[in-house]
């Protein structure tokens, strides 16, 4: 690896007009993979899972990432852990063939050896045999960094990394109202997609594609995005909204429109063909408020009105929302990108979350999991399992809309590969996500 160099890729593969920081070989050749490898995914804070996927002690998640694989586990009732994966007699890995479930220690099934769930070795067999050459503390599994926010469970391999807190700066600062931790699982699906995971990132940290990608949200009304870098990680937000479009152009309302109406059939579509970005209680709020208000009600008092019920419903199920402040609402956004490979679109009653991930070494594929967390009553436990479903055609499993941004993902990792392609031309606007990723994906490259 010694002589692949980003920085000379980067000037190899520039022009005028195309994005200097974007190299389209990265998205493709085996070479760049293996600099992901070691370069990237060592040193970068990652989400593992949801801490309420570590109810009991012994409960444990995997994950993996190239060939690395954790154990992410709660050893003691206030106390989570993270270990490598890995025997420490031959290195089998110690837990195969499930990606999560309850266990009092970890035994490697090879030969025998046993760990407690502090990582410490408890069994030998036939220790007998070493004549006490055995050091009890050169056994223990070795730890992988591990923190929390906002619900979730972040894991780094690199012991000199800046804390979780530092590491997501401003992410946390607008963010954190919505109180994330307090959130739990709908439903979870998973599929694995012929691109490369920068692809599948990419088709949902920018807004720019919405109004041609979703024609049946846009029927709904177009939007303007406006986007910004948020030090290694980036957001999205609505510069303007119109409840009317024709084709790509984006123009103001009709005076005629009847919001109440338009919104209405809005939230049932997104319940049906997404369900996400909206609570349970949001369809029947909206389809309430065209007789609580009149037929010229402008949309901040339609979408303001839906508001409220839908707090008034879920507060009847013990469901409380956190009380955001106008401010605090515009700093949340609609999209988060947290570098490097997880996309947040954040509400105060739910979240639609992304993650990408390479699968092995191969840079065609990835494996992208697309989850809905959202506020629950104190006593309502779950238990969701991931669901796999590889059919980016199937829209009684994944919805419609979904499924539009899938088949995006696989026509443009084909496109990317075509000699007639010399690189992106981003919107400096409303792609800047992107921009930003690749900006910092190459300053990981380069300094390692």
């Amino acid at each position: 690896m010694a002589d692949f160099d980003t920085r000379d890729a980067l000037k190899a593969d520039s022009s005028p007009n195309i994005s200097s920081d974007v190299v389209k070989k990265a998205y493709y050749e085996p070479e760049w993979l293996k600099k992901e490898y070691a370069a990237l995914w060592p040193r970068t804070w990652q989400v593992a899972c949801r801490v309420e996927e570590l109810e009991h002690v012994g409960s444990y998640v995997i994950y993996d990432i190239g060939d690395e694989s954790v154990i992410v586990t709660r050893s003691s009732p206030d106390r989570l852990r993270a270990f490598y994966n890995v025997c420490q007699h031959r290195g089998r890995r110690l837990i195969d063939g499930s990606l999560s479930g309850t266990t009092p220690n970890f035994a490697c099934k090879f030969h025998g050896w046993r760990w407690n769930l502090d990582g410490e070795n408890e069994h030998v067999v036939q220790v007998d045999d070493w004549h006490g050459a055995l050091d009890g503390d050169d056994l223990c599994l070795n730890q992988v960094r591990l923190d929390t926010w906002g619900g979730w469970v972040f894991v780094n391999f690199d012991p000199d990394a800046p804390s979780l807190r530092d590491y997501l700066g401003g992410v946390c600062d607008a963010l954190d109202p919505l109180k994330m931790d307090e959130m739990r699982y709908r439903w979870r699906k998973w599929l694995v997609v012929n691109c490369n995971w920068k692809v599948a990132l990419e088709a949902f940290n920018e807004g720019y594609h919405v109004n041609v990608t979703h024609p049946g949200v846009v029927k709904f009304g177009a939007s303007l995005f406006g986007s910004r870098e948020v030090g290694i990680h980036s957001m999205f937000d609505t510069r303007a909204s119109t409840m009317r479009a024709e084709g790509t152009k984006v123009k103001a309302a009709d005076a005629g429109v009847d919001v109440r109406k338009m919104a209405a059939g809005f939230y049932t579509y997104q319940h049906e063909e997404l369900g996400s970005l909206i609570s349970e209680a949001m369809v029947p709020a909206a389809k309430a408020v065209p007789a609580l208000l009149p037929e010229d009600a402008t949309p901040e008092q339609v979408f303001g009105k839906i508001i409220e019920l839908s707090m008034q419903i879920d507060a009847q199920k013990g469901i409380e929302w956190p009380m955001l402040t106008p401010e605090q609402y515009q700093q949340v956004g609609i999209d988060w990108h947290i570098f490097p490979n997880t996309v947040i679109l954040p509400m105060a009653s739910n979240c639609l979350v992304y993650r990408a991930r390479p699968l092995g070494n191969d840079p065609d594929r990835c494996i992208f999991e697309v989850s809905h967390i959202e506020r629950v009553a104190k006593e309502d436990i779950r238990k969701v399992t991931p669901e796999r479903n590889d059919d980016i055609y199937d829209r009684a499993f994944w919805g419609e809309i979904l499924l539009q941004d899938f088949q995006q993902m696989e026509a443009t990792h084909k496109g990317i590969k075509s000699r007639g392609y010399r690189g992106p031309r981003l919107n400096p606007e409303q792609e800047k996500p992107v921009a930003n990723f690749h900006r910092v994906y190459h300053e990981y490259l380069s300094e390692a």
